[in-house]
């Protein structure tokens, strides 16, 4: 019987989501999911607003400080997954 190791990427993400009023010194309001579909469901029932900024980011846990260590970053919903996938991330295994 052979023993090999075999490498199981177990590595767990956080996706991010922080909207505030444009032009506003408001602070940012941030929502986690745990899932891409959880993600897209709540931006089916809350469509984005033309006078709110949005930040987008795929986070791979924090660091010592306790920052979010971003994989993909972006302003933009589409901008966002296509970040995502440049990482070489499979978007289904975030589901």
């Amino acid at each position: 019987m052979s023993t090999r190791n075999i490498h199981v990427n177990t590595a767990s993400y956080t996706l991010l989501v922080a909207g505030k009023k444009k032009n506003t010194g408001e602070e940012w309001d941030v929502l986690e999911f745990s899932s891409l579909t959880e993600l897209k469901k709540y931006r089916k029932s809350h469509p984005e607003k033309m006078a709110f900024s949005y930040s987008y980011a795929l986070s791979q846990g924090v660091d010592k400080q306790f920052r979010h260590i971003n994989i993909a970053k972006a302003d933009h919903f589409k901008q966002f997954l296509r970040q995502i996938k440049r990482a070489g991330l499979d978007i289904r295994a975030i589901c």
